[in-house]
């Protein structure tokens, strides 16, 4: 089922002051033809000037307490010039908030040259987030194994993935904890025999199981992303072996990726695969580990028409064991298509294709879901990509079982067309969107404020439930 839509929209800016945040650009707006909806709360977040770039925010809601967030992202310098040396980030940039994300306080990681920011609530309120951090980085010959190309050079990058735990919301934190990474920081307890580790710790995800109170996270080789995933079963205090997600019969195929979830004692993770039995590939494999890893079950998920390059996100039901979602673009790069299962991964109902018009080649996507609901971020070019505007669009729906999801009207969530400056793609990996009972929120990265001198902002967007159109209203919902 094709879901197209182009809602008209008005649009008020205003400047605001909150008082332990800096000052912050605001811009609500409703939806011409759904009265009074829908209606968003943008805001950035981050307020940083033209020095530095922003982006790939994950937003983390307290299941205790769902005014109390915190988002964690990446931050680069500007230009991003390599000059022989490591391009050094700041920390990680974290923001936590504790009345719904009106008002925003800075609260950085305590970890140095940190990047790829991650967070996520635990079910008790415990804060759980990291990035990755590069101990060194060193020219090399271009045969040297795990190194990567930059340029006219080989570069060899060696690092490791932090994880830090708050009980505060992120004001405080505990002393970081070497989840994975280089052999050269820690001698990590990678399974013998699993995958080939090297420099494991490019892109990391967290995910902790609501049920469970499990905390899992992943890395990847920097070189050939193939993914490994290890498990806390202390609050992340520590972390057990590690292992690789992928096997010589499904091997990852070097593309990003690697996304997971998890949910009633199962850990998913989605990744691209070069080969697989009985298969024609590149091709989406579905993983499920119910011991932490050790061991997984592997499904190719029935896809038609999808990417060359397929880079799979997964989401996780937390009211319903047995029910995941995934998305992909299709062969033409212009729609979303999304697949369910209500049974682990035996079988798959899908694609259901989600669009908006006028058709645009699309990037950056997210899944989410919330008690059958699911909703779907993405970003959409208005001409060639990386070089024109882009706009951020959200749809919502329902997981429908046996009979696959169903979607409403997307919805524009940026209220203007950000331009796409040069040295953007280097800290802004993917959007984001997490779904609580009461509001949707969206996170990405976003260079409105370019061409009077900004950089690039990490942006966040709050849309209740109640006041999206179709499958997303509910009357029942608190206002």
């Amino acid at each position: 089922m094709s879901i197209r839509g182009n809602l008209a929209q008005r649009w008020l800016f205003a400047a605001f002051l909150g008082a332990t945040a800096p000052v912050l650009a605001v811009a609500t707006s409703q939806a011409d033809g759904w009265p009074d909806k829908p209606r968003i709360l943008e805001m950035d977040v981050s307020g940083n000037g033209s020095i530095v770039t922003m982006g790939e925010p994950e937003i983390a809601v307290n299941p205790v307490d769902p005014d109390q967030l915190y988002v964690d992202g990446a931050t680069f310098p500007v230009p991003l010039v390599f000059n022989g040396q490591s391009p050094v980030p700041d920390t990680c940039g974290g923001w936590t908030s504790k009345d719904g994300g009106l008002r925003w306080k800075s609260s950085p990681l305590p970890v140095e040259v940190c990047e790829d920011g991650e967070a996520v609530f635990g079910p008790d309120g415990t804060l759980y987030a990291g990035g990755d951090v590069a101990t060194s980085t060193t020219v090399v010959p271009c045969a040297t194994p795990g190194s990567i190309s930059v340029g006219p050079v080989c570069i060899l990058v060696e690092g490791y993935d932090p994880v830090l735990r708050s009980t505060d919301g992120g004001h405080t934190w505990s002393a970081p904890v070497k989840v994975m990474g280089s052999a050269s920081v820690a001698s990590f307890p990678f399974a013998p025999g699993s995958g080939q580790p090297l420099n494991t710790f490019d892109r990391p995800w967290l995910a902790v199981d609501p049920q469970t109170n499990t905390v899992y996270a992943v890395g990847h080789n920097i070189a050939d992303h193939e993914p490994f995933v290890t498990a806390s079963l202390d609050e992340a205090r520590s972390f057990g072996p590690i292992y690789a997600v992928d096997s010589p019969a499904y091997p990852s195929g070097g593309l990003f990726g690697g996304t997971i979830a998890a949910a009633h004692g199962v850990l998913a993770v989605a990744y691209a695969a070069t080969q697989a039995p009985g298969a024609s590939c590149p091709c989406v494999i579905f993983a499920t580990s119910t011991n932490d890893g050790a061991t997984f079950t592997r499904r190719i998920v029935p896809t038609a028409g999808i990417s060359s390059r397929p880079f799979p996100f997964v989401a996780a039901d937390p009211s319903v064991p047995g029910h995941f979602a995934l998305t992909v673009f299709d062969a033409t790069g212009t729609k979303n298509q999304v697949y369910t299962t209500d049974d682990g991964g035996m079988t798959w109902q899908g694609p259901t294709v989600v669009a908006a018009s006028p058709s645009s080649l699309l990037f950056k996507p997210w899944l989410a879901y919330e008690s059958g609901r699911l909703a779907l971020v993405w970003r959409a070019w208005s001409g060639s990509p990386n070089s024109s505007a882009y706009k951020v669009w959200l749809a919502v729906g329902r997981d429908q079982a046996r009979h696959g999801a169903t979607f409403s009207e997307p919805v524009q969530v940026s209220s203007v067309a950000a331009p796409y400056p040069a040295q953007y793609g280097g800290g802004d990996d993917f959007s984001f969107v997490i779904a609580t009972h009461r509001y949707v929120r969206v996170g990405w990265g976003d260079s409105r404020d370019l061409p009077v001198g900004g950089g690039v902002q990490i942006w966040t967007a709050r849309i209740p439930w109640e006041t999206l159109p179709g499958i997303g209203y509910d009357s029942s919902m608190p206002r």
